[in-house]
């Protein structure tokens, strides 16, 4: 039988053993906790600085907006703009040199307030300099806004330097009768 000495004594070891495990326990599981927690808050932090940022500068991106805005093309509600657009990009594409022998509009999308008319060309060839000064113009063009959403080519085998593939070339414009249009159009009056 032990002596209430010794019983103390291995109690008091008992403790300490504990309390050696609860510190080895937090340095190893509890400190990776903790540098979890720390980079999540200074993500958290990143965040509401670059949100904060952006919602300072409103004014700033809302005129910039109704900069673009007014400079993008504007239909009649109710107006076909398919033959417009096509109309301009064969003649783009007439101007660079690249053959379109099958092309199609798609269904008119609405996005917000801006209209857009996707058109699939399923059959171009041409020259590789002329498809880059083609896009590059199609890209900047001051007749609309356009956007090629995706292309596909390849190499023609005949004809060293050209190439042949499909495209899908994205136009926007806002059409006149559209509520939200309206009430911007009054607010600049």
């Amino acid at each position: 039988m032990k002596s209430l000495r010794e019983k103390a004594i291995l109690a008091f070891l008992g403790v300490v053993l504990l309390y050696a495990f609860a510190v080895v326990l937090f340095f190893t599981v509890a400190r990776g906790q903790w540098s979890k927690a720390m980079k999540s808050y200074d993500n958290a932090v990143k965040k509401y600085n670059k949100e904060r940022k952006l919602i300072g500068e409103k004014r700033k991106w809302d005129e910039a907006y109704e900069m673009e805005k007014s400079n993008m093309p504007s239909f009649a509600e109710g107006q076909s703009t398919d033959t417009t657009w096509l109309k301009k990009m064969d003649e783009m594409a007439a101007k660079h040199y690249i053959q379109i022998s099958t092309r199609q509009a798609g269904a008119e999308l609405k996005a917000g307030e801006v209209f857009e008319l996707p058109i699939d060309v399923k059959n171009w060839e041409g020259a590789w300099k002329s498809i880059v000064e083609f896009i590059y113009e199609v890209e900047n063009s001051g007749e609309g806004m356009f956007d090629i959403r995706s292309i596909s080519f390849a190499p023609i085998k005949q004809k060293k330097g050209y190439l042949k593939g499909n495209f899908t070339l994205t136009c926007a414009y806002m059409k006149d009768g559209d509520e939200n249009t309206r009430s911007s159009a009054n607010e600049k009056k």
